[in-house]
């Protein structure tokens, strides 16, 4: 007897069969919705760009894409398997069903597994996320009911047993659809997320065009957020100060922050990152700042910039915009990108920093000397145009700290601060999560987390921070990424700068492990100092086993979650 007992294609639909098909749509939907949450991470951690997105799809060191042919591969064999097994003893109709227990118990275990690893970001629950999960589970919804529907239709067409009996097997494919299926989700959202961006924006353009706070933007390849929240302690001295919180540094991100800005507040300050050309000057555009501080350029995201000069005219982009305005531009002496850039700016613009121009050392209008940097924080002599000299104390550590401070203080002396003004506020800055943070613990050992974001630069200064501190010295990193094609050689002097400030290097994950053990051996490091570790928590399984009273261990950069 076949299966499905119908004579034409409506009959699919009535009684029993509409209600089965409903629920068992619904309940495939939410399988499928819990078994690619990975993919969801991986499109929200990269700013929700689709070619983001299935370059980490289609990357072989993506192992999730992996992880679902396999369930799909026991879904089918046994769903298979049981339907034979059973077609004698429960009846056709029913035996054509049995399958599915082997494929929702696969499913559940395959989400238990995933949902057991540890995530470095979760999904942020954001109101978009929630939008695009409502589409994504309705689509996984509609696809499984329609599949089924047309299955059930062929089966009748054809008319063969064996088909009608393992008809249903195809459903355990579904899974292999999910990355698409979730693009498919995006795509349908995306015009309605663009209305919803634009009012945003909008709005917030709005409010600041008709508010009388000074507008400060920072941009740079490195340091925005540290220089943030630098020049936002030191300026609270005398003013009234908002700025974006973390690193909320896209136009949503701004918009979000602009919401909480009153008539009580004297200064806004945005930070603005940038990843493509144009970035800057869509920023720029909402915010109108009068003020604006290049901290330094890099090949920091060189893998979507596609090469230097497109990065720093990137960044330029911010002085364009403060022309128009009359505005101030404040660079860092420390990069030489950076005083090009001063070079290039004809407005009013001012140097600070520790770095030495042409001209000397005072043309700039802050610097900092006698500087002396240990595990404790820094202290240095903070000078003004040449003339005024100010005592100042930070728990800060490394000379790149006080950098970025000689940046925070030139934009705050020019906004009306004493200098013994901005003193208080160098000595009451905090330190920035992650970014040679020292974290407290219950042993006799120093831990540093500089886990955010680190770069080329970065990185130099983290090693200068670790000289400061006596002991064996223990460095965990998993290296650099968004290099573009200089990522490979990045990694490599980077092993090898490992090598000369390193006792112990744990390398994590396979993304740059090749590259930055090459220069680890090539720097000169024994391979017997040299350790792996597929994920951080293995790590530090790992690093407990060989820690010891006076050790100093760096975490130096932590990979999102798409690059592993």
């Amino acid at each position: 007897m076949f299966p499905i007992n119908v004579t034409n294609f409506s009959e699919l639909f009535t009684g029993w069969q509409l209600a089965v098909y409903i629920v068992f749509s619904l309940l495939n939907a939410a399988l499928l919705f819990l078994s690619s949450l990975k993919f969801m991470l991986a499109l929200q951690q990269g700013g929700y760009k689709y070619k983001r997105y299935f370059k980490w799809v289609s990357s072989p060191e993506t192992p999730y894409f992996k992880r679902l042919m396999l369930l799909c591969l026991l879904g089918v064999l046994f769903f298979c398997v049981l339907n034979m097994c059973f077609s004698g003893m429960l009846g056709e109709t029913f035996a054509s069903y049995i399958g599915f227990i082997s494929y929702f118990l696969f499913g559940a275990l395959y989400i238990k597994s995933e949902s057991s690893v540890n995530v470095k970001v979760p999904l942020k629950k954001t109101k978009r996320l929630i939008r695009l999960s409502i589409t994504y589970f309705l689509c996984l919804a509609v696809v499984t009911f329609g599949l089924v529907t047309l299955l059930n239709y062929l089966a009748f067409i054809i008319g063969d047993e064996v088909f009608g009996l393992l008809r249903f097997a195809i459903i355990c494919l579904l899974p292999l659809l999910t990355p698409w299926l979730l693009f498919i989700a995006y795509c349908i959202n995306e015009p309605f997320e663009e209305v919803v961006r634009r009012h945003y924006v909008a709005k917030a353009t709005h409010i600041l065009d008709h508010s009388n706070v000074i507008k400060i933007g920072i941009t740079g390849s490195y340091a925005k957020t540290s220089v943030k929240e630098i020049l936002t302690t030191i300026l609270s001295q005398k003013y009234r100060v908002l700025s974006t919180p973390a690193s909320f540094n896209t136009p949503l991100g701004i918009s979000l922050a602009v919401k909480r800005l009153d008539s009580t507040h004297d200064i806004f300050i945005a930070e603005m990152g940038a990843r493509y050309k144009g970035d800057i000057k869509a920023l720029a555009h909402i915010v109108k700042p009068t003020y604006a501080i290049l901290t330094g350029v890099n090949n920091q995201h060189l893998e979507t910039f596609g090469s230097i000069e497109v990065t720093k005219n990137t960044k330029y982009e911010l002085f364009d915009a403060i022309s128009e305005y009359g505005g101030k531009g404040f660079f860092s002496t420390d990069n030489d990108c950076a005083i090009e850039l001063y070079n290039r700016f004809n407005g009013e613009k001012y140097l600070a920093g520790m770095g030495q121009t042409e001209k000397g050392e005072m043309d700039n209008l802050v610097t900092a000397v006698d500087v002396v940097t240990d595990a404790r924080g820094t202290t240095f002599n903070l000078c003004i145009k040449g003339e005024q000299t100010v005592m100042c104390n930070t728990v800060l550590l490394g000379k790149h700290s006080v950098r970025n401070i000689c940046l925070a203080a030139a934009v705050a002396y020019k906004l009306g601060l004493s200098a013994d003004e901005i003193a208080k506020g160098i000595n009451r800055i905090k330190s920035v999560g992650h970014r040679l943070e020292l974290l407290p613990n219950n042993k006799n050992i120093i831990i540093i987390d500089d886990s955010y974001n680190s770069n080329v630069d970065g990185t130099r200064a983290a090693m200068e921070v670790l000289d400061t501190f006596e002991g064996r010295k223990i460095v965990l990193t998993p290296g650099l990424v968004e290099l573009g094609r200089m990522e490979n050689v990045a990694n490599m002097e980077f092993g090898k700068l490992l090598a000369k400030h390193a006792d112990i290097v744990f390398v994590i994950g396979t993304h740059n492990a090749e590259m930055i053990v090459s220069g680890l051996i090539e720097g000169g490091m024994n391979r017997e100092n040299i350790r792996f570790a597929k994920s951080l928590n293995k790590a530090n399984e790992d690093l407990n086993e060989i820690l010891a009273e006076g050790d100093v261990v760096l975490f130096e950069n932590d990979l999102p979650d798409n690059y592993n």
